[in-house]
């Protein structure tokens, strides 16, 4: 079963369950994901759903920043309940430790390049296809600078 299958059938156990954040924030991930697939005319593949769960994630936490600022926490609280309950789709986090790793392991990889900053790119474009949706990019971008 891929991801975009079982989303589909967690939604309907949400809803039958009448689980109500589970199905609103399913529902609104339904609606990207099939927007997505119309417009590539063909079933998203795995990757591609798991960067459209991994944008509506960024976009809820932006949602939640907003919303603190402006002390709505009856808002804060129900973006926090769908965030966790997407959350549940990505795949196991990296730590801290294990991205350093892996960023210097492909920034070797890649050490025959001699130009820094298209070196810089590449390891953070090959490091994105590898690892989609582990990692927070801030983690990313400040384990690159620190090599």
């Amino acid at each position: 079963m891929n991801l975009v299958e079982k989303i589909n059938q967690d939604f309907v156990t949400a809803f039958k369950a009448k689980d109500a954040v589970k199905k609103s924030a399913l529902s609104g991930l339904k609606s990207k994901l099939a927007e997505s697939a119309k417009i590539k005319k063909e079933d998203l593949t795995d990757s591609e759903a798991l960067k459209i769960i991994v944008s509506n994630i960024k976009q809820r936490n932006q949602s939640i920043a907003e919303f603190t600022k402006a002390g709505r926490s009856d808002l804060v609280e129900q973006e926090q309940s769908e965030l966790s309950a997407l959350e549940a789709y990505l795949p196991s986090q990296l730590t801290k430790d294990e991205l350093f790793e892996k960023v210097k392991q492909l920034a070797d990889d890649l050490a025959s390049e001699t130009n820094q900053a298209k070196k810089l790119g590449q390891i953070k474009g090959a490091f994105n296809k590898l690892y989609t949706g582990q990692f927070d990019q801030k983690d990313l971008t400040e384990a690159i600078n620190e090599l």
